[in-house]
């Protein structure tokens, strides 16, 4: 059997998590970092990715099917690649910043300098046009412009997937366990926070402005990430299981055929797997579109959009206040299905029910208030059902499957909006939905059996047997 890491304690005046002791000073400058860190990558993941990029390609005169190919599946195709190779890299990886910390580091700059790059683009391909005039002459400013969005996004977002990878697998590792329902939750404030701040005072530059925008965040994002890894110390860790020798593709093989084994031979976690497919495939698209419907539905007016995105944000922060300690109480899996149910019934009367600004704005706050007890539940879930020492490997099993799906997605649900409209994404989102609460509640029916709140302990192939 792996060996696991030390269980997480809490008592009144001290807080551990493995070789980890935290005072309760100590642990608000841990959260304190952890948080802040999370601001930044969603200024730059809830602000720039879903609405800076898609808007400027579609200025400069890309499909909604080329947009959610180049802003999804491409994306998608590097991530089940990529994130496998990272996550189970940064688990059986020790050294002195930790595990995951290197693969954050190392990776900040070159990111920042990638999200920098694509915000200037149309300087950049002007450039191109001026410099190298017998290469680039032929090629429309339009063409080029979209070619150079295209690359430097390529680059930023190769490189976010280090820290994509890993950050998250941070939670069990340096946050007792018994406290990460009240972290996610303010996690989840934290994230909504950069998306509100930049719906709020960078979304009406999105179409005009987009160097500003990328600079602000690639410069926030590169200070914040530097100084957060050493800022959070992680602790020690067991030794990983020795690596399989002989030949390189020897090696290659026994080591895909025990990441194979120990991920998906059991049926638990497919139920797992199944809802976050459901989840991603839904909400992935959504997000990514929701930004041309209020932009039609405000007849271009991206300010008035982005004050309507902030109050929505805004109130959804409030939420994300009060579910924390729901989360840990219930458990997320009880949790997360009370919200699922409501994010399904908001996003029902969304379909049904907008016509106006105004409708617009009732049911969009409502949508995401239901949903933060959703995502709260959701951020929370796989530190208490997966196994500790291999977390990495199966939270990237868990993702190379709703990234491979998301490869299909993306351009099917552009494709769909299209053909019927930019209302269609409420239905898609509610379709997804349906399937994923089902499979949430089988998963909670399986957690019963093993244990349930007092006795759960996450089961692995050997003990299965």
């Amino acid at each position: 059997m792996t060996a696991q890491i030390p269980s997480a304690e809490v008592t009144p005046n001290k807080y551990s998590v493995g070789t980890l002791t935290y005072t309760r000073g100590k642990l608000v400058n841990v959260f304190f970092w952890m948080l802040w860190g999370d601001f930044c990558l969603n200024l730059m993941d809830s602000g720039v990715q879903p609405n800076v990029i898609p808007l400027q390609l579609k200025k400069y005169g890309a499909s909604m099917s080329a947009i959610g190919f180049l802003t999804g599946t491409v994306v998608e195709i590097m991530s089940i690649v990529m994130v496998v190779i990272i996550s189970t890299w940064s688990d059986r990886h020790r050294g002195p910043l930790g595990r995951r910390m290197p693969f954050m580091l190392y990776a900040t700059p070159p990111l920042a300098l990638c999200l920098i790059a694509m915000g200037f683009s149309p300087q950049i391909a002007n450039w191109l046009q001026r410099t190298a005039p017998g290469t680039f002459a032929a090629i429309s400013m339009s063409s080029l412009v979209i070619g150079v969005i295209s690359v430097t996004m390529i680059g930023y977002k190769f490189f976010d997937m280090f820290p994509q990878s890993v950050y998250y697998y941070l939670f069990p590792d340096v946050i007792p366990a018994k406290l990460i329902g009240t972290f996610a939750a303010l996690f989840r404030v934290c994230a909504t926070g950069g998306g509100l701040a930049f719906n709020y005072f960078l979304m009406k530059h999105a179409e005009d402005g987009p160097g500003m925008i990328c600079l602000i965040a690639g410069v926030l994002y590169l200070v914040s990430f530097v100084v957060m890894a050493f800022m959070v110390k992680e602790g020690e860790y067991a030794p990983p299981d020795p690596a399989p020798s002989g030949p390189v593709l020897q090696r290659f093989v026994a080591t895909a055929r025990k990441y194979a084994n120990e991920c998906y031979s059991l049926k638990y976690y497919w139920k797992f797997y199944v809802f976050s497919i459901c989840f991603w495939c839904g909400f992935g698209p959504f997000m990514r579109f929701l930004v041309f419907y209020g932009r039609d539905l405000t007849n271009g007016n991206l300010e008035q959009l982005g004050h309507i995105n902030a109050l929505r944000d805004g109130l959804q922060m409030g939420a994300f206040f009060l579910v924390g300690p729901l989360v840990d109480k219930l458990h997320p899996l009880r949790s997360g299905i009370i919200g699922l149910a409501l994010t399904m019934i908001a996003l029902l009367a969304s379909l049904l029910f907008i016509h106006d600004v105004g409708s617009f704005t009732i049911c969009m706050i409502a949508t995401f208030v239901a949903m933060a007890l959703l995502q709260g539940s959701f951020a929370a879930l796989p530190a208490r059902i997966l196994p500790r020492q291999q977390y990495g490997q199966f939270c990237s099993a868990n993702s190379m499957l709703w990234h491979f799906c998301l490869m299909a997605a993306y351009p099917a649900c552009g494709f769909a909006m299209q053909t019927f409209g930019n209302k269609i994404i409420f239905a898609w989102f509610l379709g997804f939905s349906t399937l994923g609460i089902i499979m949430l509640y089988v998963l909670y029916l399986d957690w019963k059996r093993l244990g349930g709140d007092d006795h759960y302990t996450p089961p692995t192939p050997s003990e299965s047997h």
